[in-house]
């Protein structure tokens, strides 16, 4: 038996959380869509949780798509407040959803529950293929060509445009010949659901270290997860002592002040723990290409920036494919490419070195510096200017369509 040809406008390798809101954004504007995933898509409980950090802007996003109100009803934490301090300095930043007249300045929210959501909602209108591999591609003038194999046999799909959403070691970047420059941070984090003392009223704590930032973001009505930045031989040590051992640390880990706050931590869940590193895609797009999320760029956590500036690579190559698609031009053309490598060089090149910029200058811990550290996050908090310049990136606003 042949090799079965499929024709399709869109050609999406990867269904994750970027993958799956692109189809949903392409679908949208008509034209026909292919979503490739390798692994059946996580929906259901994990331990411990992983979760993901949604700006205000993302939420948003993800309104418009139609996913929000379903992602909601499985269950969001929002932030109503982000504290950033540094252990046992002096200095503390505020930001308060207030200050931005909107409900939340973001929501932490399980990656089972929205992937869950946006599958629910790509149901009959993409083309799934999944579990299903990409065994070759092919970049042409007029077309691009892959190869999927699933359980059953191999298929010849045909496009005009394909776009790796596929993460951090991105097959289809790497069968472009694309590559990718960066450096790993010589630091792990250890992920775990913990419940304090004291009720951390919807406030997100990024709380700087010398070994890196300790996360805290509110899980639900009692419980934070945090994402604990540590040195190879500190995490390996962390991730298995008893949980009395870790809850007593990760107490004193938190500083002094931010322990009079919160109270120690009495409660933990299952540990987990990953590297950290910083990839960045040569370019983002080639002939009939395009790379969205992870594939394009991958950040240390801090902050939370990571999945939103993904949500804002698919909102910008929807733009771009949405006016061709109006301006009934080829989707996958030069030009359409050229607009979405455009959109997206400065808010990359921003974050990136926000982030970036964040960690170095936190990890100085020469007195001098330590000392201006904590002057000055005590004066950005008297800087009207300054804070509402932080809030609206922390809360994605800066970035929202007009």
């Amino acid at each position: 038996m042949g090799v079965r040809r499929r024709n399709y406008d869109i050609m999406i390798v990867g269904g994750g959380m970027c993958g799956g809101a692109l189809a949903l954004e392409m679908q949208a504007l008509g034209l026909k869509v292919a979503l490739i995933e390798m692994q059946p898509p996580h929906t259901g409980p994990s331990q411990p949780e992983r979760v993901i950090a949604l700006s205000y802007g993302s939420r948003c996003h993800f309104d418009a798509l139609g996913v929000w109100q379903d992602i909601k009803a499985l269950g969001v934490a929002p932030i109503k407040q982000i504290s950033v301090n540094e252990a046992d300095n002096r200095g503390c930043v505020q930001l308060h959803h207030q200050q931005a007249n909107i409900d939340a300045l973001g929501y932490v929210v399980e990656n089972a529950h929205v992937l869950k959501s946006l599958y629910k909602h790509l149901e009959g209108k993409v083309d799934m293929y999944c579990p299903a591999s990409v065994r070759s591609m092919s970049l042409e003038d007029d077309a691009a060509h892959i190869i999927v194999r699933d359980s059953k046999r191999e298929k010849r799909l045909k496009g005009s445009l394909v776009v790796a959403a596929d993460g951090t070691n991105s097959q289809i970047r790497n069968m472009a010949g694309i590559g990718a420059f960066g450096w790993d941070h010589n630091r792990f984090g250890i992920v775990a659901s913990v419940t304090p003392e004291k009720s951390h009223d919807h406030t997100a704590f990024e709380c700087f270290r010398s070994s890196g930032p300790l996360a805290l973001l509110p899980l639900d009505e009692k419980r934070f997860s945090i994402v604990w930045t540590l040195k190879p031989e500190e995490a390996s040590r962390t991730l298995s002592m008893p949980d009395v051992m870790f809850l007593r640390r990760l107490s004193r880990a938190i500083g002094a002040d931010l322990r009079g706050r919160l109270g120690d931590m009495v409660e933990t869940g299952p540990r987990a723990c990953f590297p950290f590193e910083l990839r960045q895609a040569r370019r983002r797009t080639a002939k009939r290409l395009a790379l969205i999320g992870n594939a394009a760029h991958t950040l240390h956590p801090v902050a939370g920036q990571g999945l939103n500036l993904g949500m804002r690579d698919v909102r910008t190559l929807a733009d771009a494919v949405g006016a061709a698609v109006r301006g009934r031009r080829d989707v996958g053309a030069m030009i359409v490419l050229e607009a979405y490598e455009g959109g997206r060089m400065a808010d990359n090149a921003s974050v990136i070195g926000f982030t970036e910029g964040l960690n170095a200058l936190f990890n100085n811990e020469l007195a001098p510096v330590r000392f201006a550290r904590g002057w000055g996050l005590e004066g950005l908090q008297q800087l009207p200017s300054a804070k509402d310049w932080l809030l609206r990136h922390a809360a994605g606003l800066s970035q929202m369509r007009a």
